[in-house]
């Protein structure tokens, strides 16, 4: 069983305009979230296969192939259907093309370039040991702003940390107080897909309650595809959404 790291990539973003080819640091982020790739492969390299850019403009293709020519890293860049309505349907169309022996997909988002690799490590382990549709990752809140916050996503878990609901809102609701009750929990937008999962997964209408927290994952539950959530010690380095945590990140690596 392989598993394909395949990055969405799309060049437009409201809040940070082409964020993906930002160089500052001296490479555009693409390619910085593509190395993160190629280390998470070479430290569990009997797990994950191929590193693919699915992006959705020449540009983001040129990038990644000069990148990886000069730096002789192994990453593949293809073209998709700029259309496109989300990152699942865009690795959906890369997928098409991976051997027969490639059996899940992970989503690894274009502007996650400080991932950790441990954790993506530890989530294909939780994968191939609980068998779910997908598997995902999530970590405690510690932060009632945080909880209150309707960027960040909460997940409610249940057994084996199977995904009961993803929603914007403070869930569970604590009615006998605020120290009542189970943890809080926020979701790291990163998916590990079985191959057939994703392909039922993007073959799929939008579903109700999706359209209204406009949650893509809340498809999956809505039609009884199995989530299951592995939960990290801390809350790992947040991706790069706008100008502050772009620069943030260019001093990161600069030092």
């Amino acid at each position: 069983m392989g598993v394909a790291i395949i990055i969405p990539a799309r060049l437009q973003s409201t809040r940070l305009p082409n964020k993906l080819l930002l160089e500052e640091t001296g490479m555009p982020l693409i390619c910085h979230t593509a190395a993160r790739a190629v280390e998470i492969r070479d430290a569990a390299a009997d797990v994950f296969s191929d590193v693919i850019v699915a992006a959705d403009h020449e540009s983001i293709i040129a990038a990644v192939e000069k990148w990886a020519a000069a730096s002789g890293k192994d990453v593949q860049a293809v073209m998709t259907d700029p259309d496109h309505q989300s990152g699942s349907d865009r690795i959906a169309e890369a997928a098409c093309s991976l051997p027969a022996g490639v059996d899940a997909v992970l989503n690894l988002q274009g502007d996650e370039p400080d991932i950790p690799v441990d954790a993506v490590v530890a989530l294909a382990e939780f994968y191939f040991r609980t068998g779910p549709d997908i598997a995902t990752l999530v970590y405690p809140i510690t932060d009632l702003a945080d909880r209150q916050n309707p960027s960040l996503v909460k997940p409610v878990l249940g057994a084996e940390g199977r995904a009961l609901y993803f929603s914007r809102a403070d869930i569970p609701f604590r009615r006998d107080g605020d120290g009542m009750g189970p943890p809080s929990y926020g979701h790291v937008g990163i998916y590990l897909y079985r191959r057939t999962s994703l392909e039922r997964f993007v073959a799929l209408p939008p579903g109700q309650l999706e359209q209204t927290e406009k949650l893509e994952q809340l498809r999956a539950l809505e039609n009884g595809m199995v989530i299951r959530a592995l939960i990290l010690d801390e809350k790992p380095p947040k991706g790069i959404d706008t100008v502050e945590d772009y620069e943030g990140f260019v001093k990161s690596v600069k030092k």
